[in-house]
């Protein structure tokens, strides 16, 4: 009867040990629901964490990144552009411009990073290419130039491309971001919840930005959104931690938000 206690003791001990790690794995399938993620240290470029980081499948509307570099390397924001009957009958999602009216190039890019609009990425598309697809491969140069070797594209904007594949990864995307953050203009515009802006014929466009975390007071996690059936949701952005910078991106997740607060809430 001495040896019953401390034989139970052994016995618990050895069972939790083999019962708990099987609970923090399934804690870790249940905290994240995206396909593929990264974490990159905005600086240097470090990868901190991954899931699939080289994975490659459609990225939706965080291509929107790119060619929002693109055009603030290329267009003054200054500029007036005429939107085209190709981009005002663009499919959604769109902010409706009016076709043969004028805005600039600062107001459609507002459009672009804030309401995920792809009837303003099509305009910004046609100016510094003529055609929507001409610009895609410049795109596609544009990213290699960058060390993004696992992403091609063949529009401005992410919408599917009938019987055609295009796609990224999240490392790739996070090149991009890595880029769009040098550009302080394009970053404000990403960080603000709601602006108005009006074309040529007066017509007021009111804006809210498609980033939930904004409205949260825990993070300064701003970035892009994105999703089609294809592609689940996805996310491209950036936050801080004390005096750090991070990028994250996240493709076919099913809980966005829920990945995103994961991703966020670990220490870097």
């Amino acid at each position: 009867m001495k040896f019953t206690q401390p034989i139970i003791r052994i016995f618990v001990v050895f069972a939790l040990g083999l019962y708990l790690p099987s609970i923090g794995h399934s804690k870790q399938n249940i905290a994240l629901t995206a396909k593929s993620a990264i974490i990159m240290d905005a600086n240097s470029g470090i990868v901190l964490f991954e899931k699939n980081s080289s994975l490659r499948i459609p990225a939706a509307s965080t291509v929107k990144v790119l060619t929002a570099v693109m055009a603030a390397d290329n267009l003054d924001f200054e500029r007036s552009l005429t939107i085209s009957k190709r981009a005002a009958g663009i499919a959604p999602s769109k902010v409706y411009l009016s076709e043969k009216q004028s805005y600039k190039v600062k107001d459609l890019l507002l459009c672009f990073l804030m309401s995920s609009a792809n009837d303003a990425g099509v305009v910004l598309a046609e100016a510094m290419a003529k055609t929507e697809f001409r610009f895609s491969l410049l795109m596609n140069k544009q990213a290699k130039s960058w060390g993004a070797n696992n992403s091609f594209f063949l529009n401005a904007t992410g919408l599917p491309e009938y019987k055609k594949r295009q796609y990224s990864t999240v490392y790739d995307l996070a090149l991009f971001m890595k880029k769009f953050i040098e550009y302080p203009a394009l970053t404000q515009m990403m960080r603000q919840k709601q602006a108005n802006i009006s074309g040529s014929d007066g017509k007021v466009i009111k804006l809210r930005n498609h980033n939930k975390f904004l409205w949260r007071t825990m993070n300064d996690l701003i970035g892009k959104t994105g999703y089609t059936r294809a592609a689940k949701h996805c996310f491209l952005g950036t936050f801080s931690q004390g005096n750090k910078n991070f990028i994250v991106a996240i493709q076919g997740s099913r809980k966005p938000w829920d990945d995103l607060e994961y991703l966020i809430g670990k220490k870097y």
